[in-house]
């Protein structure tokens, strides 16, 4: 009797405990349930949210697209090519032409003549002419220019007096290096107003027409030598 009593209490506390443990399992199933439906339910309305946010950002970037398009000028190959080549080569030509210029501009150099008058008698150092002075036939490296006793004589370009000496055969010289290697001598000259070691400028006057002693016997001139790097030349090669 009392083993049966035992029996069925211990029965009942048994399946007490298996149903307080059933419970549990079902309150732990529930919760895990609705926890899970929550995280769902949170994590599609954040995707939801980034989607909606995506979204905008894309339409508003196409929006912008468009606009620039429709504002930039449409242009076929062709058209961008010649475009592109007309403003690099004519900015390439401009600076090569205003280059060359200057260089031009550089080398061009002015000249004046130093007496207006005819040429009484001309440079030539192949043929022979004829010397009033001496009677007989020579060499004539120089250029005469037939002008009055007493013409002023400008330099025919800047440049610097390099010597002023006065010789038996061609009389008072003032010899001018005008630069670029050209030095003239202007011969039988008279009231010399250049002075050595000064600087002259284009038809600055440096004296007067004289006489050339080796010349006397031909009419008034000026006896004008040119020299280009040491070689005699016609000083009228700068005005042809």
């Amino acid at each position: 009797m009392k083993y049966t009593q035992y029996s069925r209490k211990k029965k009942g506390s048994s399946a007490f405990y298996i149903i307080i443990a059933l419970c549990l399992i079902v309150v732990g199933v529930a919760a895990w349930f609705g926890f899970s439906s929550m995280s769902d339910n949170k994590a599609e309305k954040n995707l939801s949210s980034m989607e909606s946010q995506f979204e905008s950002e894309i339409d508003q970037y196409q929006s912008d697209l468009d606009e620039y398009v429709s504002d930039t000028p449409s242009y076929t190959d062709n058209e961008s090519d010649s475009s592109y080549d007309a403003n690099e080569s004519g900015e390439v030509e401009d600076k090569n032409s205003d280059h060359t210029a200057s260089a031009e501009a550089q080398k061009v150099k002015a000249y004046s003549m130093p007496v207006n008058g005819e040429i009484l008698k001309d440079f030539n150092t192949k043929a022979l002419q004829f010397s009033a002075t001496y009677n007989d036939m020579r060499i004539h490296a120089a250029v005469d220019i037939a002008c009055h006793e007493g013409t002023l004589v400008s330099a025919v370009a800047d440049g610097k007096v390099q010597d002023i000496e006065n010789s038996a055969e061609f009389g008072k010289t003032v010899t001018i290096d005008h630069g670029d290697g050209l030095v003239i001598k202007y011969c039988g000259l008279k009231n010399i107003t250049a002075e050595k070691d000064t600087s002259v400028r284009m038809g600055d006057s440096i004296g007067a027409v004289g006489t050339v002693p080796c010349e006397c016997a031909d009419q008034s001139h000026l006896h004008i030598e040119a020299y280009q790097n040491g070689k005699s030349i016609s000083i009228l090669d700068f005005f042809k």
